[in-house]
């Protein structure tokens, strides 16, 4: 992933600055679709999951301190690239909503230390 990739929200490329990873990502709201996601797709996360309701209504959470045993902001699935200022996501292709949903604004960016860019209709930054 050596090039910015396309994140899910509209308009916006992340630059893996990890800032979203590594401050406040030490546990993760889930919603059904990513619970159902990580049973088809990536089981063995969920040992990591806890989760309340009914398959079509759950509700979680994905907890670092269920992956590390103690308390965190770090998301555990976070990995710095070896001799660079970038991170990877480890279940990436899994990730939950939440991430796939950051940042939801400029403001939101700016306020959290993204250092990824909000890209306009003529794809200037």
């Amino acid at each position: 992933m050596a090039d910015p990739v396309t994140d899910d929200v509209a308009e916006f490329r992340c630059t893996a600055c990890g800032k979203c990873c590594l401050e406040g990502a030490g546990w993760l709201p889930l919603v059904e679709e990513d619970i159902a996601r990580l049973e088809a797709q990536a089981p063995q996360v969920l040992k990591f999951v806890t989760w309340e309701g009914e398959p079509g209504a759950r509700q979680g959470s994905l907890s670092s301190t269920i992956v590390t045993g103690r308390e965190t902001t770090r998301c555990p699935f976070v990995r710095k690239r070896r001799g660079r200022a970038e991170y990877d996501c480890r279940i990436y292709e899994v990730r939950p909503q939440v991430c796939r949903r950051y940042p939801t604004s400029p403001e939101h960016a700016l306020y959290t230390g993204c250092e990824g860019e909000f890209v306009t209709e003529d794809g200037d930054t």
